[in-house]
């Protein structure tokens, strides 16, 4: 895992995650968004949400988009904009995915049957303000994460 250098979160610098495509490593990004959504003043209950959004959107780079291929990387921005936290998790793209996946709610049975594709993707839409997928600028995909703070949502 190689973290590149950057200034405080607040400053509206991107922190920049290279992570080996290996399970075990989204926990990197979980606690280090974990920790600049805190430093914003995020509900710790958004908080935990988009913790589960990350691991979600990270297990898919590595399990469909990378392949589970250990030689890959998953790389995840994560930068505070004004008064929203955005995250993006960008896989190598040895597969890209349907984008339209997890519209609608799966069937939770048969999705760990494996047999109702898109459950991440739609975990991820129940915990973020908004949310893109697209193909990334230099090939791969890209799960764009946004989280706004504002005063009503955070206030205790």
């Amino acid at each position: 895992m190689r973290r590149s250098r950057s200034s405080n979160p607040a400053s509206g610098r991107p922190i920049e995650l290279r992570l080996p495509s290996r399970l075990g490593y989204e926990k990197v990004a979980m606690d280090t968004v974990a920790a600049v959504a805190q430093r914003m003043g995020f509900r710790q209950e958004r908080i935990d949400g988009l913790r589960t959004a990350v691991a979600e959107a990270i297990t898919n780079a590595i399990e469909h988009g990378n392949r589970g291929l250990r030689q890959a990387e998953v790389h995840v921005l994560i930068q505070i904009c004004g008064a929203a936290l955005v995250v993006c998790v960008r896989d190598q793209a040895y597969r890209a995915f349907d984008r339209d996946y997890g519209r609608e709610r799966p069937e939770i049975e048969r999705a760990f049957r494996g047999e109702d594709v898109g459950l991440g993707m739609w975990l991820i839409r129940q915990f973020v303000d908004e949310v893109e997928f697209t193909a990334a600028p230099n090939g791969g995909n890209e799960v764009r994460m946004v989280l706004h703070r504002t005063q009503a949502t955070e206030e205790s």
